[in-house]
């Protein structure tokens, strides 16, 4: 067997060498960014493009009439199909339409080539006939000088050219799906992008039509340059411009009906893709696709970096004379294999809700000097009444002036529950890990109780989301109201709602409780208990239980009032969350008794 060099084979070899190099790579990142459809149909169709440079350039060197006529026999049952309907499925998982990838179609792939297959064994001639070799040359082409080759003369017969006109219907459907595709979604997709696969897909239906028409000539069969062509401008399409990475392929409109702005960045800090939202709070331009982060966010006040590195915060955006504020969640976006391929950000405007924080702020400051005010314009007659009656004590051993002081009394400790009612009804901003026994039994010895008896069920350990000191007015009143409401010494236990440990698995609210062994309280005033003013004890201001449901209705908890089981009452304090590392930097520190 002799062989030539045609002109040719350097081309095929080139093709055949950056082919091969795409296809190693491709299987590369494959394994490594994760098994999308449409790329494991670009190493299909990269090795079908392969293997085809292998057989050109085989046909090619060679001079035995018979080998090349097998040659292309093979190219045209195997590599002509293999590449028809690997570019099909290309096409159809870059739009999203991976169900028509399924047994049945590939069933109908298989029995295609299979049914050529046995055809052309059965009849070698049935798609080509062969004329015999014929001479060419020599030719000088950029100072190099080919001898004088041989080729086959070929001639297609009528059922090649069905044969190939059902090949290009299929390469014609798939062309026709990519381009439906990126018309319908082109303010979506980089212009870059677009332009490659159409490249990709146009050139080799472009060749086949000419060879096809008659225009080309077998013997000059462009179709091996344009296969190389495809690839490269695939492989442009896909690693270039992170067809596979950040927007993956055959996904509609990023979230396009969310009020909140979406921003999506690729791994050079490069706008991919934003919803309608994003880009009017921005006002992107219409070129904005591809725009760097440091353009997308030059209307906030936040360096761009803070966008691309933080998780979460808050920022404001300047117009004109307003500012607006929003919270920002920034999160990485990962492929299969955990390496990040871009950034997703998302902004919820909180304008609003900065605006009624700034005026519950106002109000409380006013609420609170108000307060203070009052307490002091009170507690200055009040005390000169107190001195003078004191003074008339000692001049006077009367009934009535001991009645008067009891009277006095009760009003100073009035002034004392409508401050507190006053300061505690604001709302509380922030909250630290507390124990929960622990601020229990301080409590305790801070209230006046008597002869009263507390028994602690609450774990050391449990730990909750409060604000210590009014915490520690909840169970002082609670305390009080235990000993004030019963004629004879209670015992008052302090224990954790459902299974001991705050949270319960059982469908039940975490929270805790305060009950006594007392006479307990009508199921008629269970409601009425909390309104202020009301008291069933002599002496008593009514007001320390509507304190108690002020400071549990800021922390953003619940009370309700039930009989206990030892036939007194029960007040439990539901909706409580257990402390975690984010309520503080450091747990305040506590007295521990």
């Amino acid at each position: 067997m002799t062989f030539q060099l045609q002109p040719e084979v350097p081309v095929f070899v080139g093709i055949l060498l950056v082919t091969a190099s795409l296809l190693i790579y491709s299987i590369r990142q494959y394994h490594r960014r994760g098994q999308a459809a449409e790329l494991q149909a670009f190493i299909v169709l990269l090795f079908v493009i392969c293997v085809w440079q292998l057989t050109a350039i085989f046909i090619n060197i060679i001079t035995v009439p018979a080998l090349i006529f097998v040659g292309n026999n093979f190219g045209n049952i195997l590599l002509v199909p293999g590449l028809a309907y690997s570019l099909a499925w290309f096409a159809l998982a870059y739009s999203g339409q991976t169900e028509w990838v399924n047994r049945w179609t590939a069933g109908v792939a298989l029995a295609t080539i299979g049914g050529v297959g046995i055809a052309v064994v059965l009849n070698p001639s049935l798609m080509l006939a062969s004329n015999g070799l014929t001479t060419q040359g020599p030719v000088t082409i950029a100072g190099v000088t080919f001898t004088e080759w041989v080729v086959l003369d070929l001639t297609l017969q009528p059922a090649f050219r069905i044969y190939q006109l059902y090949i290009y219907l299929v390469m014609l459907a798939s062309g026709g799906i990519v381009v439906r595709y990126l018309l319908k979604n082109r303010g979506q997709i980089y212009r870059g992008q677009a332009v490659a696969l159409a490249v990709g897909i146009g050139v080799i239906l472009g060749v086949n039509s000419l060879l096809f028409a008659g225009i080309l000539p077998p013997e000059w069969n462009l179709t091996h340059v344009s296969f190389g062509v495809t690839a490269v401008a695939f492989a442009v399409a896909i690693f270039r411009y992170r067809l596979l990475e950040v927007a993956p392929v055959g996904r509609k409109q990023l979230v396009e009906q969310l009020a909140d702005p979406v921003i999506m960045l690729d791994d050079h800090d490069r706008v991919v893709d934003c919803n309608p939202a994003a880009r009017e709070l921005i006002d992107a331009p219409e070129n904005w696709r591809g725009m760097s982060a440091t353009a997308c966010f030059a209307s906030f006040s936040d360096p761009t970096e803070w966008f691309t590195t933080t998780g979460s915060g808050e920022t404001t955006l300047s117009e004109a004379d307003t500012e607006r504020s929003f919270t920002m969640d920034s999160v990485p976006i990962e492929n299969q294999t955990s390496a990040q391929t871009g950034q997703l950000i998302r902004l919820h405007e909180i304008t609003e809700q900065k605006q009624r924080e700034r005026q519950l702020r106002e109000q409380n400051e006013h609420l609170d000097e108000f307060a203070s005010i009052v307490s002091h314009d009170l507690r200055s007659p009040l005390n000169v009444a107190q001195g003078r009656l004191k003074i008339a004590g000692w001049e006077c051993d009367s009934e009535e002036i001991a009645e008067a002081e009891h009277a006095l009394t009760r009003m100073e400790s009035m002034i004392d529950d409508l401050l507190t009612m006053a300061r505690t009804s604001q709302t509380i901003e922030d909250t630290h890990p507390v124990d929960l026994a622990a601020t229990a039994k301080t409590a305790w010895t801070y209230s006046d109780v008597a002869d009263c008896e507390l028994q602690l069920s609450v774990p050391a350990s449990v730990q909750i989301a409060a604000d210590r000191d009014r915490l520690l007015q909840v169970f002082e009143n609670l305390y009080v109201n235990a000993a004030e409401h019963n004629e004879t010494a209670v015992t008052v236990e302090v224990g954790v709602v459902g299974d001991g440990e705050l949270t319960t698995d059982d469908g039940q609210r975490a929270g805790f409780y305060v009950s006594d062994d007392g006479t307990g309280i009508a199921a008629v005033d269970h409601e009425d208990v909390f309104e202020s003013g009301y008291t069933a004890a002599s002496g008593g201001t009514g007001f320390g239980l509507a304190i108690v449901q002020d400071i549990v209705a800021a922390h953003g908890w619940e009370i309700t009032v039930t009989d206990s089981s030892d036939g007194g009452a029960r007040f439990e304090i539901t909706g409580v969350r257990p402390a975690t590392d984010g309520d503080a930097q450091a747990k305040r520190e506590s007295p521990q008794d």
